[in-house]
Formats: C-alpha cells, sequence, structure tokens
C-alpha cells in the first residue's frame, strides 16, 4: 500500500516513535565517544533534548502540523543539552520552518524540511566540522532534495534517506581522524540515524515501546522555586541516597517506600540504586533502605528552610541591583566554594555526564538582580547551550567561553569592577587562553589513541584535549601529566582533588610535584569534583 502523505496525527506518531527510539539506544551513542572517559553522554543529551521536546508536544491544545513542528522546536531549544543537544534543536527548528503552513507532507515537503532543517543547523554552529551530525543532515537533505521527485510513497522515500545517512555515517571515520582513531563512527551522526529509523517504523504501523523513561533528578534549588509559600510544601525533607550492591532490585525497593512521600525516583541496577523524594520522615525512609545494602552520600535538605531563605535572599536582591552578576557551572562541593569565594551569584550544578540545558542556563541567571549577567561554561560542550540562553534571553547575558574549571576561575580573577561589560568580557576571554588544563581519570573501554594501547579502567592523563599518558596510578599519572604541561614560563600549578581522592594522598603529592616545577607556586585544593581524581591548572 502506497502512503502518499503525512498526516497531523501521523507526524506526531512519528515523532514519538522518533523519541522512543532514540531513548531506547542512547547508551549505544554514549559508548560512542572518542575520548575513552567516563562522560560519554551524546546519547544522553540528545535524549534528554528530545524528551523536552516531547513534553511540548504533550501539552498542546491544537495539533496541525504547524503546531505539532513548533512545539517540537520550542521544546528542543529550552531544553538543548550539550552540543549534540543544541544542534538537534537547530535541526528541529529548520524541520519546523519546513512544514510551515502544510496541511499534509509529501515527499516534497520532506525534502524541503530536510534542507531547512540542515541550513539551519549549520548557521547556528560559527565552525562546522565536517564528519559530524552536521554532515549526515546535510548530506541527507541533499539527496531529499536531488531525489524526491522519484517517488510517491513517503515510506519508502524516508527509507532511501535513512539509508544515505547510514552511508554518510559509515564514513564520518574517513572526515575525522580521532573518529578513526577511536575506531568509531560520530556518535550525533548515530544518534540521528536512531530518530529516522523510529520515525519510519511509526510511519509503518510498528509500535516501539520505551525500555525505560529518563528520571532526571534536578537539584533542591529548582524544586522549591515551584513553590511561594511554605503552606504548598506538603513533604519537607528533600532526600537522596544511593544504595551500594543492593540485595533486592530497585523495584522492589520503591514497593516499601511508594507511600512514603512525593516526587519520588528509585533507579539502577545490581551494583547501585538511585533514591530521590521528597518526605516527612526521612530516618524511617533510610531505616528502610539499611535493610537492603550500604548506605551512600545521603543527603537531606529542609525544603521550608530552604524557601524561607530563598525568600529572605530574593527580597534583598530585588532592593539591591548590581551591575555584574555571575552564572558558573561545575560539579563538586569545593570547587562550588571556589566560584563562591570569587562572587559567582549562582553555581550551576553540571558538567561531565550532566550537561545543564539552555533553559537550566536562563533559569539561573533569572533571579539574579544585576544589570549585566556574565555566564562561565567551563566545559566545552555547554558553550553552545549557554550561547543559545544568550540569544534568546531578553535579558543583557554575556558568555565568555571557559571550557574548564580552571579557565572559568582564570577569567573571574581577570574580572574588574570598574571596567565596562565589554572591556571585562574580552579581558575575562584573554584570561581563558593563558591557563591550561589537565584531567585525570580512568578509560571506560579499551581503545587506541595517539598510537597508544589504553586498556579499559586504566588510568588516563588529559592535556588540553589530547590523552598525553597512562597506567595503573593516579598520583603518577598526574605527575606524568604536570611535566607535560609544565614549560620555563609556568609559574603556578594549582591541583583539585575529587571527591574519591584521600586528603592525605592529595596534599602529599604537593611536595612531588615541587620536586619536578622548583620555578612554581603548587597549589592543593579540594575540589570534590565526581569521575576526575584530579583536575590541575598550570598558569
Amino acid at each position: 500500500m502506497i502512503v502518499k502523505y503525512i498526516d497531523n496525527v501521523t507526524f506526531k506518531k512519528m515523532l514519538l516513535g522518533a523519541a522512543a527510539n532514540l531513548e531506547n539506544n542512547k547508551a549505544i551513542v554514549d559508548a560512542l565517544n572518542v575520548f575513552p572517559v567516563p562522560d560519554g553522554d551524546t546519547g544522553t543529551n540528545m535524549n534528554l533534548t528530545v524528551q523536552s521536546a516531547m513534553r511540548e508536544i504533550g501539552g498542546l491544545t491544537e495539533s496541525t502540523i504547524t503546531h505539532i513542528a513548533d512545539a517540537v522546536a520550542n521544546g528542543s531549544l529550552m531544553g538543548a543539552r550539550g552540543n549534540s543537544g543544541v544542534i538537534l534543536s537547530q535541526l528541529f527548528r529548520g524541520m519546523a520552518k519546513g512544514v510551515k503552513g502544510a496541511g499534509k507532507i509529501d515527499c516534497k515537503i520532506i525534502a524541503e524540511s530536510f534542507k531547512s532543517a540542515s541550513d539551519t543547523a549549520y548557521k547556528a554552529v560559527m565552525k562546522p566540522v565536517e564528519g559530524t551530525i552536521l554532515t549526515v543532515a546535510r548530506e541527507t537533505a541533499e539527496k531529499a532534495m536531488a531525489t524526491y521527485a522519484e517517488y510517491e510513497d513517503v515510506a519508502e522515500f524516508l527509507n532511501s534517506l535513512i539509508e544515505q545517512a547510514k552511508y554518510t555515517l559509515d564514513r564520518t571515520p574517513d572526515m575525522l581522524k580521532v573518529l578513526k582513531q577511536a575506531d568509531v563512527v560520530d556518535a550525533g551522526g548515530k544518534g540521528l540515524v536512531f530518530l529516522l529509523e523510529g520515525a519510519l517504523a511509526a510511519l509503518k504501523g510498528v509500535e516501539i515501546k520505551q525500555e525505560k523513561i529518563e528520571q532526571v533528578v534536578i537539584e533542591t534549588e529548582k524544586e522549591i522555586a515551584g513553590f511561594s509559600s511554605e503552606d504548598e510544601i506538603i513533604f519537607a525533607y528533600c532526600t537522596e541516597f544511593f544504595i551500594k550492591n543492593p540485595t533486592k532490585s530497585a523495584e522492589e525497593f520503591l514497593s516499601k517506600i511508594y507511600d512514603k512521600g512525593d516526587s519520588i525516583v528509585c533507579v539502577g541496577d545490581e551494583k547501585l540504586i538511585k533514591v530521590h523524594l521528597h518526605t516527612n520522615n526521612p530516618g524511617q525512609v533510610l531505616a528502610i533502605a539499611v535493610k537492603y545494602g550500604e548506605l551512600l552520600k545521603i543527603k537531606i535538605d529542609n525544603m521550608k528552610e530552604q524557601l524561607r531563605e530563598r525568600i529572605k535572599n530574593s527580597s534583598k536582591k530585588s532592593r539591591e541591583k548590581k551591575k555584574y552578576g555571575f552564572v558558573s557551572i561545575g560539579m563538586g562541593d569545593g570547587i562550588q566554594k571556589v566560584f563562591t569565594d570569587l562572587n559567582v551569584d549562582v553555581f550551576l550544578s553540571g558538567g561531565q555526564t550532566m550537561n545543564p540545558s539552555t533553559e537550566d542556563i536562563l533559569e539561573a541567571a533569572k533571579d539574579i538582580n544585576a544589570e549585566h549577567i556574565i555566564i562561565l561554561p567551563n566545559n566545552s560542550n555547554i558553550i553552545l547551550a549557554a550561547t543559545q540562553a544568550k540569544e534568546i534571553s531578553d535579558r543583557s547575558l554575556y558568555v565568555v567561553p571557559s571550557k574548564s574549571i580552571p579557565q572559568g576561575i582564570s577569567a573571574m580573577l581577570a574580572f574588574k569592577e570598574d571596567k565596562s561589560v565589554d572591556e571585562n568580557v574580552q579581558s575575562m576571554t584573554d584570561a581563558v587562553s593563558e591557563v591550561k588544563t589537565g584531567q585525570v581519570t580512568y578509560a571506560v573501554r579499551d581503545t587506541v589513541f595517539n598510537d597508544m594501547e589504553i586498556k579499559k579502567d586504566e588510568i588516563i592523563a588529559i592535556s588540553e584535549g589530547d590523552i598525553v599518558a597512562h597506567g595503573e596510578n593516579p598520583e603518577e599519572q598526574t605527575l606524568e601529566l604536570i611535566k607535560s604541561m609544565i614549560n620555563e614560563d609556568s609559574f603556578l600549578i594549582t591541583l583539585f582533588y575529587g571527591e574519591d581522592v584521600d586528603k592525605k594522598i592529595a596534599e602529599g603529592l604537593k611536595e612531588k610535584i615541587e620536586e619536578i616545577a622548583e620555578e612554581c607556586d603548587v597549589e592543593v585544593i579540594y575540589g570534590g569534583q565526581p569521575l576526575y581524581y584530579y583536575i590541575i591548572s598550570v598558569e
């Protein structure tokens, strides 16, 4: 049976099918990370971006093709996370332009929407890189525009476009050396193929069931933002913890606590269960949990007290408007303290494995009572989302393109209250380029990088985007990393140690660093960051 066009009902089903297929396969996309580090998050970022778009569809009161497409564009724009999510949001934005006003979608409109999507995404990226999702989108669009007149059946046409997308995807390692070295295809491009395959399956009447809905536990500060008075808070204590090596499944534990509060999230596997809930008796919940395994990272926040503080601080801010405000993004309570001491107004939790969305960044800036607000992404995968927030905000937002925590700190140190905003942004941006960043973490898979054979679970040392050393001991690799980073102009080395590093071991490194960098001052600071044993700054 020939399907000549797609109506609004089918269009919505196709988008839901695309979202479900990406959800079910996001782990495959995450695993395509070029670096074998524990923060491969392209699939997760794309999935969260798409889920935001699907929630927007769910809130529609009108469901024409134009309304649906606009909802997807807006939802993905606000929910965009990471570079892959921002590019995907631009593809959806272009798609919406391509189908605008259409009562039905035929092969010609499909081709035009693919072309519009590709063009919009390319324009949104300052320096487009070939061998990425952009290339997959562009070559698929070119095939669509060249061949749509040959097809009458939209399903057959879409199938031909998916074959083109797969063909381009398979060629991405030939376009990007880092992909070939890591023996992977582009992660974003793979995610796009999963979306297209899900849409086609839905068009053919195949129901794709989501294996697992993405659960995102938001920060307590964001949760209390939804309340305007204490009376609205029924369950006062926001309680979070992990159960290590649980004796029962997450589902079984959930059955024991489901009536103890609200906003309950209970997810995990045989190694670790993460629990989040609002309750009036956290002790009772913990008493149940301890029977299921060892408890880790217990955090209990009194939301009523936090709301009182928020209202009090908000009242102060409303009276005291200042010239400059700052949003800094990162992870680790020690790192947060450093930025807070540097007068950052909002420290937005995020970074590796957890990129904040465009909307998260806008929300962080919303409550700062300042004439100009400067955003420090501190991660190369957050810069696009921050830039997107700047472009759609009606506030005076500026983005300093810091790619690491050390760069963000250096930028803040370069800030001068008496300078104009343009002068400050320029001097802060200049400061970013004057600091070198190193990171020490572990490999999540076997790989070959820069002719180095790296085994899963080995310690790897990264300098300015390159793996420079690998071995068995975090401290030994830290010293090797610092040797590769310092030169005759270096004068200061700062070592931020992570949440899993013993304080005495970290402080014991100071003397060894001073031996290999005699001309440098050395500082050792608790960062508390997850996943990365050490973050190193060399100036």
